[in-house]
């Protein structure tokens, strides 16, 4: 009994190990999205780390990390994300209303549905990846999204 002990002791050393290295100098993001007006549909949650896909929607412009979550009601919601590693990230969110996983829009382009990012909206638009963009570089990182 003891040396089998020993023995599941000694395999797992090795996943402990390499569990602390991936985790050195990862940070994590708290996403907290506030001015949520309906308590039903999607909230899709995109993380992107490059200009390149930010607010892009063909399919080769996916986002670094996605998270999808139910709304159940109007209060805020706290997302967090863990194990990023340093890089700059921007916060994208969309409330899926219909249930269709798109965020509709009208025939000028505007959203039909709740929507926010990690900086607030321009007086002429969504603000560009730098704009919206946090530093991660370890440790916790808390960002408000407000729904438009």
């Amino acid at each position: 009994m003891r040396r089998l002990l020993i023995l599941v002791i000694a395999s797992l050393l090795p996943l402990a190990s390499h569990s602390q290295e991936t985790a050195l100098g990862e940070g994590s993001l708290n996403i907290t999205i506030t001015n949520i007006e309906s308590g039903s549909g999607t909230l899709y949650v995109a993380i992107l780390n490059s200009d390149k896909n930010w607010l892009k929607s063909d399919t080769d412009a996916l986002p670094f990390r996605d998270v999808a979550r139910q709304v159940t009601s109007t209060d805020d919601l706290l997302i967090s994300v863990g194990g990023l590693p340093p890089g700059k990230y921007a916060v994208s969110v969309f409330q899926d209303l219909d249930g269709n996983a798109e965020l509709d829009t009208n025939f000028i382009g505007y959203p039909k549905e709740p929507f926010g990012f990690s900086a607030p909206m321009g007086q002429f638009g969504p603000p560009d990846f730098n704009e919206a963009a946090i530093a991660i570089s370890g440790g916790e990182f808390n960002v408000e999204v407000s729904l438009n």
